[in-house]
């Protein structure tokens, strides 16, 4: 309990409020503690995760920011029970704890833009001494170049140096004037840089005032030095002025002279001009002695330091007269003081729009560490005025080149959104649109869809001509590299729609030129449907749009279907290609890109139509009643469903134990009656006569397929009946003439085919259902027992057929294509007895005229007549 309440008392306002602590590592400073951490960029940002802490003399500096504004600060925390403090003596403690309380109650009454800003008090515990600053990255004590103790931490060239001079005069300048003391303790670890990369002025623990309380002057003090107490708490005899140890004089020339022991430890690797190792008699040798090892110095630089590091406090330079010395007269530094904030604001705005044009052209001559930290944010500050945004955004996208994303989403992205929803004027959308990539590099994904993608669709939606085509030119890219479902949801429909509206020729060719890029990415489908119909609504004959439509159809023309090319895409390059505005060689490539597409079109739908015929082949399936006896492209069905020793399977037995091939009962048993053998009939190409008006009798060969030549359904619509061969006594000549009277019109579309039977003994031909056909087959084709068609002409229904045109043995066959089978044993017609007419059905299988019903056992021969039903479901008119 007593450690709890002694925790909650230690606690203070700070450390409530705020989160403390970066990188574990410290920084170490003279007071001995070895320099540690990891390097950082020079040119990078500092953030509390990043800034390692550091000493600066017996203060821990920690990075922290504020846990509910999230406002970065330094914390800067004293351990009273820190070794070195037990060290001393009671006086040596009572010492260090009042300059240390002294230092912070200094920077709490101090306000000037080159005096290190405090921004909570300091608070005192238990344990420890506590107060925060503005953020900080190092002192210059650690950032010294080349030095012995210096710290990765900031990377200083001689114009960072310059600059930092020149604040500290100016800070000086205030504490001489306005503040009326003298800093009398100027060295390196007094001088802390900041963030933004500026000097401040610290280490306020042992200013003196010229003036009293009561109005009277300061008494001198002698100085001291004991080697038993911190030396941050110390005035350092090595930066100390003569005049003030040895004339007993207090002067703000003083500060001066250890402002120019400063710069030259700076340009000297951290190396005082003069060692006096803390006594009085070396500072006294040194008074008046020249300064040496300053030979390889810039001349201005020896010339200034030579002004400042005198005996004669009267022959100094002063803190008002030093800027305009001539070493700070190079054009980085005349810059950097132009775009200083008390010095822009009182410009007018044609002084700094043409400070602005010709700040690009300088930037390559300052660090990336002084571009970061001091010209980006005076820049930022200076996008609140909107007619000034067209000429800064140039130079803050040349300096976020090289800031990482993080960097750029923390510092430059919160001052670039507000922009990206204005239009006017028009040079800020140019801008930024010429800079698209650079916001992509630096952004994330989900933040460029929120808030860089509104600025193309404004740019595309703009009156200004010019930024629309600028917009029209990032398309492409952007494309590549955002999501698909924008692509095509968004980004074309609004590309289309300023296709659809413009009149500029210009913008209208731009368009084509982001159409032929979208090609890459937009699916077929959306092509086809969408960017196919949207170009064959162009009707203007300017060569320039019609040869970048030649192009994104070219382009097209390849990844679209076969089907929309020949039918949209070939039919506007033959309009385009005839238009009067071409010259010789653009209608060639208007005819080379037509031949191109046109040969894939042939090859691909050739190469279609062979795959359709060879799927329809290897699919075709005998209907005659026969069954091959291989399947799956030559395996012999018997050897496959045979035993596996190779033997054969027997041939079929007689069904329900008859000798016959098919039952008395069955109709078509009764039909092939005869005991006769029978044999495959060959099939021929007969010899046949032609007319003019009817073509050729094709030939029936013996797979062709058992069905009529027309395609669908039936034109009468009977139902087929099983395919067989048919005995012709099972009808008379009656009947024939019956139905030949009753249904005139009825005639097969072609003309009747040939057959021939080796085992037939009268020539027979089908009963022709055509009324118009005037001749039955002559009898000289006839001959040798095959069925040949004569010579047949068409003509009107004026002569109905008789009765007495249909001899004994002759008669018309109706034209279908009739497949025989070979192998099954009923397939082949049986010859029909002497003196009896055929039957008047040929087709057995899919006949016009095939009735529903299988017909009953013989008319006129058997027991049975024909009842009035057995044709009741023959309908002549199908």
């Amino acid at each position: 309990m007593f450690a709890a309440a002694s925790s909650f008392f230690a606690r203070s306002n700070i450390s409530q409020n705020y989160n403390v602590g970066g990188p574990t590592s410290i920084v170490g400073s003279r007071s001995g503690t070895p320099a540690q951490g990891s390097s950082s960029n020079p040119g990078a940002l500092p953030t509390p995760a990043n800034t390692p802490a550091f000493l600066v003399g017996p203060w821990k500096v920690q990075s922290a920011s504020h846990k509910t504004t999230n406002k970065r600060v330094s914390v800067w925390t004293f351990d009273k029970k820190s070794s070195e403090l037990e060290k001393m003596g009671p006086a040596g403690k009572e010492r260090t704890l009042e300059v240390l309380k002294s230092e912070a109650t200094s920077l709490s009454r101090l306000r000037h833009p080159c005096i290190l800003e405090m921004v909570e008090p300091l608070e005192e515990t238990r344990s420890e001494l506590i107060f925060a600053t503005e953020p900080l990255m190092s002192s210059l004590y650690l950032s010294i170049p080349n030095s012995n103790h210096r710290s990765p931490l900031v990377e200083l060239d001689e114009v960072e140096i310059q600059k930092g001079i020149l604040q500290l005069c100016k800070g000086l300048s205030f504490l001489h004037t306005s503040a009326r003391l003298i800093h009398s303790n100027l060295s390196p670890e007094s001088i802390l840089i900041t963030n933004a990369g500026d000097w401040k002025i610290g280490g306020l623990g042992l200013t003196i005032p010229l003036v009293r309380a009561d109005g009277q002057p300061t008494r001198w003090e002698f100085p001291t030095f004991d080697g038993r107490v911190m030396p941050y708490i110390q005035r350092s005899f090595d930066y100390m002025a003569p005049e003030y140890a040895l004339d007993e004089s207090l002067n703000t020339a003083s500060d001066l002279y250890s402002l120019g022991c400063l710069i030259y430890a700076v340009h000297c690797k951290g190396d005082p001009p003069f060692k006096t190792h803390g006594s009085l008699g070396g500072l006294r040798d040194a008074a008046g002695r020249p300064l040496t090892g300053i030979s390889g110095l810039d001349r201005d630089l020896q010339s200034m330091l030579n002004a400042m590091i005198t005996r004669n406090p009267t022959n100094r330079l002063t803190s008002s007269s030093l800027p305009s010395h001539s070493f700070f007269s190079s054009l980085p530094i005349s810059t950097l003081n132009f775009l200083d904030r008390s010095n822009f604001a009182a410009k007018s705005r044609e002084e700094k729009i043409s400070f602005m044009k010709g700040l690009t052209s300088v930037l390559d001559r300052f660090s990336e560490g002084l571009r970061v930290r001091k010209i980006l944010p005076s820049l930022l500050e200076e996008m609140k005025d909107s007619q000034l945004l067209p000429y800064i955004l140039p130079n803050v996208f040349a300096i976020s080149r090289v800031l990482s994303p993080t960097q750029f989403a923390a510092s430059v992205l919160p001052s670039l959104k507000p922009l990206f929803a204005i239009k006017d004027p028009p040079q800020n959308m140019l801008t930024l649109l010429n800079n698209v990539k650079i916001l992509q590099e630096k952004t994330e994904k989900a933040v460029f869809l929120e808030h860089v993608m509104p600025l193309i669709y404004n740019a595309l939606e703009s009156e200004h001509t010019v930024v629309q085509e600028q917009a029209l030119r990032v398309v492409p890219d952007l494309c590549e590299s955002i999501d698909y479902a924008e692509v095509q949801g968004v980004l074309f429909p609004r590309v289309a729609l300023v296709f659809t509206k413009t009149k500029v020729l210009t913008v209208k060719v731009a368009t084509l030129s982001t159409f032929l890029f979208m090609v890459k990415t937009l699916d077929q489908t959306v092509l086809t449907q969408k960017l196919v119909p949207l170009l064959s609504k162009i009707r203007t004959k300017e060569p320039a749009v019609m040869m970048a439509t030649l192009l994104v159809q070219e382009a097209m023309g390849f990844k679209v279907e076969r089907e929309s090319v020949a039918t949209a895409v070939l039919p506007q390059l033959w309009q385009m290609a005839m238009g009067p505005l071409l010259n010789v060689e653009q209608f060639h490539k208007f005819m080379s890109v037509i031949k191109k597409l046109g040969d894939r079109v042939e090859r691909e739908h050739d190469q279609f139509l062979r795959d359709s015929q060879r799927l329809e082949d290897r699919s075709a399936v005998p209907v005659s009643g026969a069954v091959s006896n291989t399947v799956g492209g030559g395996v012999n069905f018997e050897n496959l469903v045979g035993r596996g020793d190779g033997a054969t399977v027997k041939q079929d037995t007689a069904i329900n134990g008859s000798s016959k091939e098919w039952d008395e009962d069955d109709v078509w048993g009764s039909i092939f009656s005869s005991e006769e053998t029978v044999s495959t009939p060959t099939i021929s190409p007969p010899p046949v006569t032609q007319t003019a008006s009817l073509p050729s009798t094709p030939v029936v060969s013996s797979n062709a397929t058992l069905r009529p030549t027309i395609p669908g359904r039936n034109p009468l619509g009977a139902k087929p009946i099983p395919s067989s061969s048919l005995n012709s006594s099972a009808y008379n000549t009656s009947s024939l003439t019956t139905l030949n009277s009753a249904i005139p019109s009825l005639s097969p579309l072609q003309s009747s085919n040939s057959f021939s039977s080796s085992k037939s003994t009268s020539n027979y031909s089908a009963p022709n259902y055509n009324p118009n056909m005037a001749q039955p087959l002559s009898q000289s084709n006839r001959s040798n027992g095959t069925m040949q068609p004569s010579s047949i002409q068409f003509g009107s229904f004026s002569q109905p057929m008789q009765p007495t045109q249909h001899t004994q043995s002759t008669f018309m066959a109706p034209n279908y294509n009739v497949s025989l089978p070979q192998s099954n044993p009923i397939s082949a017609f049986s010859s029909p007895p002497p003196q009896q007419t055929p039957p008047p059905f040929f087709n057995a299988g899919m006949g016009v005229l095939s009735p529903s019903k299988p017909p009953q056992p013989t008319w006129g021969s058997m027991a049975n007549k024909p009842s009035n039903n057995d044709w009741g479901d023959l309908d002549p008119l199908g």
